[in-house]
Order: C-alpha cells, then sequence, then structure tokens
C-alpha cells in the first residue's frame, strides 16, 4: 500500500510540474541538482575523485564538472517527473537506418548504451522505435523506490529484471524484437569480467556479449544527450564489430570494445553521466592478480581454474560460458544475488 500511494504522489508532482513552462522546469530542475551538489558532500567527493581520475584537469575544472553533471541530474529527475504525467521532453532520433539494418536481419537487436544524457528518455522512448524494446535492469532495494521508479517508467520498454531474465531476453531476441543493456554500472565481481574504463580496470557484465555471439544479434550503440534548447538527442551509431570467439579471452576483448565505445560517448558530453555512481570498486586478490599481469581478467570461475591467469584466457582454451536457459518444464535457480541492487 505505501509503495503505490508513493508511486501515485510522485505522479501527482509530475503532473504539477507538468503545468510548468519547460525552461521554468528546466531551471527548477537545475536548481534542485545544485542543492543536492552541496548537501550531500558523500556522493560529491565521489564524483569529483572520479571526475580527476578519468578526465584529469585542474581541481577547479573537476568541481565544474561535477556542478554541471548534478544540475543536469535535477533536470533529469524534473523532465521524467514531467514524462509520466504526459509532458515529455522533446526528442529527436538520428541514425535509425542503422537499426534497420541490423533488425534485417532477423535475430533482433542488443543495444549498447548507458545512463547518459537523459537515460529515462530513451527507456520511455522506446514505443518509437519498430520492434518492441526491453531494458535489463536491477531491481532497487526499497519496494518503495522500485514502484516508483516502475510508475515513473511506464509507457515505453518493458523492464527485464537484470540476473533474471535470460529466458525472456533471449526470447526477445528471436522474435527480432530489441534488448538494452548499460555497460557503465559496476557488476558483481562473481560474474563480471575486468577490463579498463577510463583507464581503469572495472568490474563490467559480459552479458550483452555472451548473448551476442550466443545469437548472433548484432550490437548496436545507442546514446542520447541534451541539447541547449532543452531538447534530447538520441544517437544511433553503426553496429559494433566483435570477434564473437568462443573463448573468455575473446569475451573480455569484446567487451572491452563495448566498454571503449561507452567511454567515447561520456567523453563527448562529460556533465551528463552519472559520476556519483561508485564504478571503480576494488578487486578481489585472484582479479587483482590477473590484472597486475595482463590489465584485463575474465570472470573469476575461469581464473580459479588454474594457477595461470594468462593460460586460462589462451584462444583455443575454450569458454565455459553460461549453461542454456531451461527448456520448458525446467527449472533452474536464479543466481544469487539477482535482484535488490541499484536500477540499470
Amino acid at each position: 500500500m505505501r509503495a503505490r500511494l508513493a508511486a501515485a504522489l510522485a505522479v501527482g508532482v509530475g503532473a504539477l510540474l507538468a503545468s510548468l513552462p519547460g525552461a521554468w522546469a528546466r531551471a527548477l530542475g537545475a536548481a534542485l541538482g545544485a542543492a543536492w551538489h552541496r548537501l550531500l558532500p558523500i556522493r560529491r567527493r565521489v564524483a569529483r575523485e572520479n571526475v580527476a581520475r578519468a578526465l584529469g584537469g585542474t581541481p577547479a575544472e573537476v568541481r565544474r564538472v561535477v556542478a554541471r553533471a548534478y544540475r543536469h541530474f535535477g533536470v533529469s529527475l524534473v523532465e521524467l517527473l514531467r514524462a509520466a504525467a504526459g509532458r515529455p521532453a522533446p526528442l529527436e532520433i538520428v541514425g535509425e537506418a542503422h537499426l534497420a539494418e541490423a533488425l534485417a536481419a532477423g535475430r533482433g537487436a542488443l543495444v549498447l548504451s548507458a545512463h547518459l544524457g537523459a537515460f529515462e528518455a530513451l527507456v520511455r522512448a522506446g514505443g518509437r522505435f519498430p520492434v518492441p524494446v526491453h531494458v535489463v535492469t536491477r531491481r532497487l532495494r526499497s519496494p518503495t523506490a522500485q514502484a516508483i521508479w516502475r510508475r515513473l517508467r511506464r509507457g515505453g520498454a518493458s523492464l527485464l529484471p537484470a540476473g533474471a531474465s535470460a529466458r525472456e531476453t533471449v526470447a526477445a531476441l528471436r522474435r527480432g524484437e530489441i534488448v538494452a543493456y548499460v555497460l557503465d554500472q559496476h557488476a558483481p565481481p562473481g560474474r563480471a569480467v575486468w577490463v579498463p574504463f577510463f583507464g581503469r580496470p572495472a568490474a563490467t557484465s559480459p552479458d550483452l556479449v555472451r548473448l551476442a555471439r550466443r545469437l548472433g544479434a548484432p550490437v548496436v550503440p545507442i546514446f542520447t544527450h541534451r541539447l541547449a534548447d532543452g531538447r534530447h538527442r538520441v544517437d544511433i551509431g553503426a553496429p559494433v564489430e566483435l570477434t564473437r570467439g568462443s573463448t573468455e579471452a575473446a569475451l573480455v576483448a569484446d567487451t572491452t570494445r563495448c566498454v571503449a565505445v561507452v567511454e567515447a560517448a561520456i567523453r563527448a558530453h562529460p556533465t551528463q553521466w552519472l559520476w556519483i555512481h561508485r564504478r571503480w570498486k576494488p578487486a578481489p586478490a585472484d582479479v587483482a592478480a590477473a590484472l597486475a599481469e595482463d590489465g584485463v581478467a575474465g570472470r573469476r570461475r575461469t581464473l580459479r581454474a588454474g594457477a595461470d591467469p594468462a593460460a586460462r584466457a589462451r584462444p583455443g582454451s575454450g569458454d565455459p560460458g553460461p549453461a542454456p536457459p531451461p527448456t520448458a518444464g525446467e527449472r533452474r535457480p536464479d543466481p544469487p544475488g539477482a535482484p535488490g541492487r541499484s536500477p540499470g
């Protein structure tokens, strides 16, 4: 009951915000973001450390990037609330031919994206694409916050829970639909590969690459950013070229390529990314040993298979990969820790 009431309240606030002119609403959002920047010093410190290590620059330049990023968060929140009330921000899509060509192969499309620009506007814009769109997302730990989040995201792409959606994801791709992943969040070390992101090893989910090589679906990069006049631009790029090899080394290499695409998009619009996220967390000891030797690391279960991290990822060593989704009538337990994380 509490969750439903909170979601209804959020929609009510959105209706009030929707009555404002767009410029006023954006100004209010920027003010909210500036207040957040001043009142939450812990996340501000995380953001400044991330920006300094990823982008460099003087302390003053770092502070300016972070302050603008917080104002961007505030505007994005106001826009999300207004969109839930039926007043979405104007959106233009560029590069639709890339997506159409990818879908023409009949294997669906895997979208590579990030929490860049107004990502929620992109989620809600799913209805503008030629086939159904699904976004793989993590659940929030709070049921109330999860209810609010789902209600505000209603009306666009459908949401698939991360870690428990293999069957639904495969089925959607086989129907020729679109499944979107964000590769800019820290992934649980037990299932992650560690690849460079802004020059530092970052635990990253290999699920998008695994699906691409298993089903032959193209990986299409799609990112959004806010323009100066308040409109949002969605850029659809040409499919990412992958090795699609069957080894753990190929899995790491292809994930590295995808993360490099994400990094380039963030570098183009650095004040519109989620710098407050703790993207670079310390690696477990066995992963750290592999990173010290090679700079990248496969999944921890492959690291435990032998003493030499490089030998475990040699071409030809074979990638055990994930078990296929259960067939009808067969049930496999969910992977540990699938629900209960921050949203995707």
